[in-house]
C-alpha cells in the first residue's frame, strides 16, 4: 500500500471509483449497450430483409423482362406473319386482275373479230346488191335493153363468180 501512497493513490478512493466504474459498466450494458445492440439487430435483419426483398424483385423484374422480351418476339413474328399474308393475297390479286385483264382483251379481241366478219359480211352483201344494179344498169345503157330481174341475177352470179 505504501506504494500507492508513494504514487497519491488512495486505495479507498481507488476501491470506490473501481465501485463506480462497475456499477456504470453495468447500467451502461443493461440500459444502453443490450438497447442498441437490440436496435442494431433489428436493423441488421430489416437490412436483410430488403436485400431478399431487392432480390425478389429483381428476380420477378427479370422474369417480367424476359416474358415482355418474348411477348415482343410472338408480336414481330405475328405481324411478319400478317405481312407476309397480305403480301401473299396482294400478289394473288394483281395476279387475278392480270388474268381479269388478258380474259377482257381476248374477249374484245374476239368481240372485235366477230364484229370485222360481219361488218364484212354486209359489205360484201351491199357490194353484190350495188354491183348487181350497176351492171344491170351498165349493160342497159350500152345495148339500150331493159334486162329482166332473171337475167340480172344469172349476169350478177356470172361475175361475182369471175370476181372470186
Amino acid at each position: 500500500m505504501e506504494v500507492l501512497n508513494q504514487f497519491g493513490i488512495n486505495p479507498i478512493l481507488l476501491a470506490a471509483q473501481v465501485v463506480n466504474f462497475l456499477i456504470l459498466l453495468w447500467l451502461l450494458n443493461k440500459f444502453l449497450y443490450k438497447p442498441i445492440i437490440r436496435v442494431l439487430e433489428e436493423r441488421k435483419q430489416k437490412v436483410a430483409e430488403a436485400n431478399k426483398n431487392a432480390e425478389e424483385i429483381e428476380k420477378k423484374l427479370l422474369q417480367i423482362t424476359a416474358l415482355k422480351e418474348e411477348e415482343i418476339l410472338k408480336a414481330v413474328k405475328e405481324g411478319e406473319k400478317i405481312i407476309k399474308e397480305a403480301s401473299d393475297e396482294a400478289l394473288q390479286i394483281i395476279e387475278n386482275g392480270r388474268r381479269q385483264y388478258e380474259e377482257i382483251i381476248k374477249n374484245a379481241r374476239k368481240d372485235a373479230k366477230e364484229l370485222l366478219q360481219v361488218e364484212k359480211a354486209n359489205l360484201d352483201r351491199e357490194i353484190r346488191e350495188n354491183l348487181g344494179e350497176m351492171i344491170a344498169l351498165a349493160l342497159q345503157k350500152v345495148t339500150g335493153k331493159v334486162l329482166s330481174k332473171k337475167d340480172q341475177q344469172n349476169i350478177l352470179e356470172k361475175e361475182i363468180r369471175n370476181l372470186s
